[in-house]
């Protein structure tokens, strides 16, 4: 999974979840999808050198791209 690869979590469905958050007086949630809420919990477990070299994985240039399409550009296939 890549950063701006994947589809996004609904605006609207993470904004009632906030405003149902917030009328039912919590502090803080995890909002939007359960993958969403999976990487949140484990992020705030991880140590902060592994959690960075995730994002790092992430957020590199071109790592969007799908491995095939990288080994394609590498190879000189289209």
């Amino acid at each position: 999974m890549r950063l701006n690869s994947n589809q996004k979590d609904d605006p609207s469905e993470v904004a009632k979840q906030g405003f149902e958050a917030l009328m039912a007086g919590k502090d803080a949630i995890s909002a939007g999808s359960v993958m969403t809420k999976i990487q949140g919990n484990v992020s705030k477990v991880l140590p902060d050198t592994i959690a960075a070299e995730q994002h790092r994985q992430l957020t590199e240039p071109g790592s969007a791209e799908s491995p095939l399409r990288k080994l394609e550009g590498i190879c000189g296939i289209s």
